[in-house]
């Protein structure tokens, strides 16, 4: 679930702006602002590749994403990284999901990419 804080300026035109404060997903939570990480109340620390990876995961739950979808949208696409550039990543960050969560989150879609979901 994305909260998000909605700011109303009608100084600006009676424009909404919108601006994320956290990323939830069951006793997961990414705060956007400080960009911590938390399962339950405690904060897991976390490469800012890793935040980023799993930001991006927690934005697409449910959703398969390829290795290339993976590359373009969370590292730079002005680079050329191999594709298990992501697996080395995604593991990391498996270890450190799987010492806090009885489940891993991050499944591996076989020859295409990963998925996050707590419910399966």
């Amino acid at each position: 679930m994305l909260v998000i804080l909605i700011n109303y300026f009608p100084a600006v035109g009676c424009r909404v702006m919108m601006k994320e404060i956290a990323i939830k997903y069951g006793k997961l939570k990414l705060d956007v602002d400080s960009r911590k990480f938390f399962i339950g109340r405690r904060v897991i620390p976390l490469r800012n590749k890793e935040y980023s990876l799993l930001e991006y995961f927690m934005m697409n739950v449910g959703k398969v994403l390829s290795r290339t979808q993976i590359l373009e949208d969370v590292w730079d696409r002005n680079i050329f990284c191999p594709t298990n550039t992501i697996d080395v990543h995604v593991s990391g960050l498996r270890q450190k999901l799987q010492a806090y969560t009885k489940r891993n989150p991050i499944k591996t879609i076989y020859c295409i990419g990963y998925m996050f979901d707590l419910r399966r």
